[in-house]
């Protein structure tokens, strides 16, 4: 004879006997029901950081949104299809929010936190490391000073720093909450159609004290005060010269678009003690005149800027020689390529706005006429708008150019690669004001006053260019 003990029930399984009530089709749609809310529930739960109890009673009653005061910082960044960021200079919250990221490094102590890590752009700083020793002495958190390989180029200026996670409040001081969010906007039909990704970036601050927006206001003039001091020493200290480079011009579906640069800096080997050519002594003597503004450049009313044009087989000397200028008047070099540059506005803004937006930097380079050498090479080759005009062209009638106008429109530029039903939409606008002649005669030797400025052209065949130039 045997006996059987029955094993105790789990909790789920007198959970489920007690909500039984006999019939087994009501019962299975029960279980089914149960198991989906505690499926809810728990997706719902997972990965909050209030409490079971708040979570529930916000999701019973309703959660209101805490009283107090709110501060947002937010930027739009902006994605090609390549996946490479486009900056918009004209947007510096960027750069508020850099200065906070920078701010919050330092004064958060986010030990047995969650936290993430970014490598930001700072002077290098004395941190503690496990070999020093206890009597305060400190060395650099990478290298010694005397480590052959303690130089390793761009990522010398580098350090990594704790930062709060994205998405998740946390307090940055008393009574002051900071979040990081990042927000993606919603797909439509009209962004399938963009060329362009965005993602929005808000940095947050919460305070429900009576003087929250003080604190709030306190905190982030301290970032920024901090930041503007490390700017203003990195930039004391940066007494090279560079040389700027189009890395391309503005896009046909953006014609507004800021023409952005490299640079690279400039050595001191080249100047006019080791360049030799005939009329050496006369240009030597113009730059000391133009730089002194003395000789003919000190009349009153005589136009204060300069304009060369070097011609000569390759390998004659006239990129050394404007080397030897920028080294002589101590400028920086800024190309403009012509075959870059699609419109006369662009080619207005290139000359006269004076702000270089130069790749890896948060904000654009601010510089004077008199700290450039503009140099545009080879524009025989670089555009036809330079080549001598034949004497059968003439003036076309309005009729004409309206004829041309629309034909232009329909059809595909091949040195764009815009066409089909994009070109159309966008044609008429960027043929309205095509890059021409006239265009760079007027920057040249226009109206617009530019004291100080050095413009230097270099050319193979002089015979081709247009007598106006």
């Amino acid at each position: 004879m045997s006996s059987t003990t029955a094993s105790p029930l789990n909790p789920t399984d007198e959970l489920l006997r007690s909500l039984s009530t006999g019939n087994v089709v009501v019962d299975a749609f029960v279980c089914l029901i149960v198991s989906l809310l505690v499926q809810q529930l728990i997706t719902y739960l997972q990965g909050s950081s209030d409490s079971l109890l708040s979570r529930l009673y916000g999701l019973i009653f309703g959660k209101k949104e805490p009283e107090g005061v709110y501060r947002i910082i937010g930027i739009t960044q902006r994605f090609s299809s390549e996946g490479h960021k486009i900056w918009d200079y004209d947007q510096k919250n960027h750069l508020l929010q850099k200065a906070i990221s920078l701010y919050l490094a330092d004064v958060l102590d986010l030990t047995n936190k969650d936290a993430k890590y970014d490598l930001l752009h700072r002077p290098q700083k004395k941190t503690k490391t496990l070999t020093d020793s206890d009597d305060g002495d400190t060395s650099v958190s990478s290298f010694d000073s005397d480590d052959e390989s303690g130089y390793c180029g761009a990522v010398d200026g580098l350090s990594w720093e704790a930062l709060p996670q994205e998405n998740e409040w946390i307090e940055v001081e008393e009574g002051v909450q900071f979040k990081h969010e990042t927000v993606e906007p919603e797909d439509n039909e009209e962004k399938k159609t963009k060329t362009l990704t965005e993602t929005n970036v808000n940095f947050k601050f919460f305070s429900t004290l009576p003087d929250g927006s003080e604190r709030i206001d306190a905190l982030i003039q301290r970032a920024f005060k901090q930041y503007q001091d490390m700017e203003r020493t990195r930039y004391s200290k940066d007494t090279l010269r560079y040389y700027y480079i189009q890395t391309g011009g503005p896009s046909i579906l953006d014609q507004d678009a800021r023409v952005t640069y490299k640079r690279y800096a400039l050595g001191e080997e080249k100047t006019f003690e080791n360049l030799f050519f005939e009329e050496k002594e006369n240009v030597v003597q113009l730059l000391n005149n133009f730089t002194n503004k003395s000789g003919k450049f000190a009349i009153k009313g005589f136009p204060y800027k300069l304009g060369l044009l070097l011609h000569g087989p390759p390998g004659t000397g006239k990129t050394s020689l404007i080397k030897a200028i920028a080294q002589h008047t101590r400028r920086h070099i800024v190309t403009i390529s012509l075959g870059k540059i699609h419109t006369n506005q662009q080619l207005l803004d290139a000359l006269f706005d004076m702000q270089f937006a130069v790749q890896g930097l948060d904000s654009p380079v601010e510089m004077n006429f008199e700290d450039i050498v503009f140099v545009m090479e080879d524009i025989d080759c670089a555009s036809s708008i330079v080549n001598a005009r034949n004497d059968s062209e003439k003036k076309p009638s309005k009729a004409d150019r309206m004829f041309d106008s629309q034909k232009k429109a329909m059809e595909e530029d091949p040195e764009e690669g815009v066409g089909g039903l994009i070109g159309p939409m966008l044609k008429p606008k960027s043929s309205e004001d095509k890059l021409n002649l006239s265009g760079l005669l007027n920057v040249l030797d226009g109206v617009i006053d530019c004291p100080g400025r050095i413009v230097i052209m270099t050319t193979n065949h002089p015979e081709k260019l247009d007598p106006a130039l």
